[in-house]
């Protein structure tokens, strides 16, 4: 493969910077006695398919990588035990269908790292030459790679003697291959995505992965989409202006009208201001034209803003396909040099459209499980799935160390109640007195303090690797107020209110506004007008706020109650309007955190949202701990916490009422995995959900000693007053599974238990699929007249897998249909239309009781 033309400029040095890692432990996964199958439906699966182990220790059979691809068949699944490899791995292009799977569900636990550049000298003179240099090298179509570290160790330093120092850490080059949950970490060349025929189709998927480099460090011919992405550029000590390096080098065949899309994702780097490039188009052959968007990606200031592509080895970036569209942060720009889709365009340069070929390939509709501890069962969803899985309604795990097996362990991580940063980087002191909490007609119309919480946030984004405090704190009791419009939390910072401090929202919808989109504040066919309250890009971020002595704690406010500025309407009326009139309503969440690795809410007070509380989309680790939310039962739409896309997620000691789902977790573009619910109280909530959205798959999700009140904390009931629930349907169905509930209390619900695949009549071409639901210790008490739980699978290919042990309820009205029971001192006994229930024989059913039950009030805010 050719080289890159390098300047003095471009010989790069180690970065200086680092990552505040995830703790996380192994974990056995259990399906219900389920054999073995690959990760995703892609992989080329056969009944003889086998899962090979590796472990460094010597544990396992093999000892390393390499020698587990040799030994393995197409269609196979190589589980790799924590620990690091040091070794190149070639899969050749004949072993198709193979997994590669790091055992633990995250992917700092498994590496495989090795140290050859280009230039590096083999045993008979000659050099490696760029491809030659990979640390691992995927040649094999239909692979799939999850959770694992890929690393070229080349030190540039290290070696002054080799002259050229490209060093690739991954070189993919195989069509429909799917990498999920990877860090692929190197500085010249770090990610190859190609195929040695530039003509052929060679499609690849990466999704919510790691990518850390300096030059060209993602390049290559193929057709490959970097969705949810973490992409870190090294910051290589350039002052501001200077030249830091590229992100990007593509040589797409002019042929062709896809190469690479970054969407959804996030670049970071603590680089001076305008010292990185989008990209440069390689030219080696003379039909490469170059095609790279950038669209709804934050960029960092570190990008050059005014001119974020460049030339390349005398080939001019005007003559390559060089395209930005609806990015964010500091180094988002739109002008002459950022040549900008249009709406109509970006609806043909998206990640289905991208990866679609020939054949409609799309990866994005299927969910990855995690590997056990000794691989013996991964977890495989579709939205289509062309052969009926066979319905279990037993599991084996042990969940939350009570003894207890529920078949979920839920998040990976080694959890503890978190800490406020102990460095404040930078305070802000409030001056306003809200009276009925309310301003003055100029503050409300341009809320005072917007752009002095974001200067501090700005000038306090992460440049190491310790996390800090913009701290918000108030003079005297009477000036504790904040206004403002919508903040960005960046990366390694955390958001702490002071105890007292209340940050309101503004009640212009103006200040909301998203440029192009619907009118923020007004209903529409659309509900995409608004900014958040509080935006959270970049890992290790959090909003937090100090606890008091008499347990009093920072509060963001977001009025929804209050009437819009310019209307006689309330947030939550329009809303109310909307459901009315068959529209959306355009209000802000209060806060959202996209692909933030590693973010934390704690000990804060989040009240009166005019939507969504918290949106949690697209990460690897989140824990909410000593959260309250405190919004009305009949505030529409306010959902409590919705983790979507989501992996490791721990929500815990929380007291949660709002207007729709305590909890909803959604598993819509990106599967959701690894989630923990334990120790919470909900209040005339919808309950605690998974769905609607879960054609991308939902498993792993453990639900354990939690209480669900039918009514908030004024005795309002609840709408829609469910205890435990699984929905979704045709519309947006997919596979939930794994799923355990040990030790949960309801009271005055309406429906004590909702798994319904038919949910609001919702009709198209996916299938909602749940099984290995396992109920452990449950109990009901003053359900409202008429309660009824819905037990519905989809039809006899897809029944509802559910084992009920311990369960008392005191209505066992059910409507039920398409199920698989297994019963264990359960005075629910479902019975209907292809429903069949027995005594279960799982090794669950042994252990635990029905709980005792204590239903808290909502604490005093």
């Amino acid at each position: 493969m050719p080289s890159h033309s390098r300047t003095p400029q471009q010989q790069h040095r180690r970065s200086r910077t680092t990552r505040r890692l995830l703790a996380a432990g192994s974990v056995l996964v259990a399906l219900g006695g389920a054999a073995a199958v690959p990760l995703f439906a892609d992989a080329a699966s056969t009944s003889t398919a086998s899962t090979l182990t590796v472990a460094k220790d010597g544990s396992a059979k093999y000892t390393t990588v390499q020698a587990a691809v040799n030994a393995a068949k197409a269609g196979d699944t190589i589980s790799i035990a924590k620990g690091t490899y040091k070794e190149t791995v070639n899969v050749p292009s004949g072993k198709t269908g193979l997994s590669i799977i790091g055992a633990t569900g995250n992917a700092e636990d498994v590496v495989i790292s090795y140290g050859n550049a280009a230039g590096t000298t083999k045993s008979d003179g000659s050099s490696y030459g760029t491809l030659g240099s990979a640390t691992a090298t995927f040649a094999a179509a239909g692979m799939t790679v999850a959770n694992v570290t890929i690393t070229n160790s080349f030190s540039k330093a290290a070696h002054p003697t080799v002259a050229n120092g490209q060093a690739v850490a991954l070189a993919a080059e195989g069509d429909k291959q799917v990498y999920r949950n990877d860090r692929f970490i190197g500085h010249q060349d770090t990610l190859l995505a190609w195929s040695p025929s530039a003509t052929a189709q060679t499609r690849q998927y990466f999704s919510s992965v790691f990518i850390k480099g300096d030059t060209d460090f993602i390049f290559g011919n193929a057709t490959a989409v970097f969705d949810h992405a973490n992409i870190q550029a090294i910051d290589e000590g350039a002052a501001a202006g200077g030249l830091n390096g590229f992100i990007t080098a593509a040589n797409t065949e002019s042929s062709k009208t896809y190469g690479f899309l970054i969407s959804n994702s996030t670049v970071s780097s603590s680089a001076a201001a305008n010292t990185y490039y989008l990209g440069r188009p390689w030219h080696p052959t003379s039909t490469a034209v170059a095609q790279v968007v950038f669209r709804n990606t934050v960029l960092p200031a570190a990008v050059k803003k005014a001119t974020p592509w460049t030339d390349m080895s005398g080939f001019s970036w005007t003559s390559a396909r060089l395209h930005s569209y609806l990015n964010t942060g500091a180094g988002a720009a739109t002008n002459a040099s950022t040549p900008q889709l249009t709406a109509a365009q970006a609806a043909d340069y998206t990640v289905r459209k991208y990866l679609a070929g020939t054949d409609g390939w799309n990866p994005t509709v299927t969910a990855g499980g995690s590997a056990s501890a000794t691989a013996t069962a991964v977890a495989t969803a579709t939205a289509t799935p062309t052969t009926a899985p066979t319905a279990t309604a037993s599991a084996s795990a042990t969940a939350g160390g009570s003894g207890v097996s529920v078949g979920a362990t839920g998040d990976t991580r080694t959890v503890t109640q978190p800490t406020v940063p102990g460095t404040v980087c930078a305070t802000v002191s409030s001056t306003l007195a809200m009276s009925g909490r309310l301003s003055t007609t100029a503050n409300e119309t341009t809320p005072p303090d917007t752009a002095r919480i974001q200067s501090a946030l700005n000038s306090c984004a992460q440049t190491g690797s310790a996390t800090v405090a913009v701290k918000l704190t108030a003079p005297d009791s009477s000036h504790n107020a904040f206004l403002s419009g919508p903040l960005t939390v960046h990366k390694g910072e955390v958001l702490l209110l002071d105890s007292g401090v209340t940050l309101y929202g503004s009640r212009n919808p103006a200040s909301y506004q998203i440029s192009g989109k619907s009118t923020c504040g007004t209903l529409s066919s659309s509900n995409n007008g608004c900014y958040p309250l509080i935006t959270v890009s970049g890992a290790n971020a959090g909003v937090e706020a100090v606890r008091s002595s008499n347990g009093s704690q920072g509060r963001i406010d977001g009025r929804g109650d209050q009437t819009m500025l310019g209307s006689s309407t309330t947030w939550w009326g329009l809303a109310t309007a909307a459901q009315s009139a068959g529209k959306n309503q355009n209000n802000p969440r209060l806060i959202q955190a996209n692909s933030s690795d590693n973010f934390t809410l704690y000990d804060i007070d989040l009240v009166n949202s005019t939507n969504f509380h918290v949106v949690y989309n697209g990460g690897n680790g989140f824990t909410a701990w000593g959260v309250r939310i405190h919004t009305p039962a009949t505030a529409r739409n306010t959902d409590g916490i919705d983790p979507a896309g989501a992996t490791n997620v721990t929500i815990a000691d929380s007291y949660i009422q709002d207007g729709d789902d305590g909890i909803a977790i959604k598993g819509g573009s990106k599967a959701s995995s690894n989630i923990t619910v334990k120790d919470s109280h909900f209040y005339g909530t919808h309950g605690i959900s998974i769905g609607s959205e879960t054609y991308s798959g939902v498993t792993n999700v453990l639900i354990e000693n939690n209480t669900v009140t039918g009514t908030d904390s004024s005795g309002t009931a609840s709408g829609s007053s469910t205890g435990l629930r699984i929905k979704s349907s045709a519309a947006s169905g997919g596979k939930v599974s794994q799923v355990g509930y040990l030790n949960n209390c309801l009271t005055a619900v309406k429906a004590p238990l909702v798994f319904d695949t038919h949910y609001s009549s919702g009709s198209g071409s996916y299938t909602p699929y749940f099984t290995g639901i396992v109920i452990n210790g449950l109990r009901s008490t003053s359900s409202v007249s008429g309660a009824k739980s819905t037990l519905v699978g989809l039809n006899a290919g897809y029944p509802l897998g559910l084992t009920l042990a311990n369960v008392s309820l005191d209505t066992t009205a059910a409507t039920s249909s398409y199920a698989t029971v297994g019963l264990y001192n359960s005075n629910l006994r479902p019975s209907g239309t292809g429903v069949g229930a027995s005594t279960s024989t799982s090794p669950m059913a042994a252990a635990g009781s029905v709980p005792s039950c204590t239903f808290p009030s909502y604490p005093t805010l």
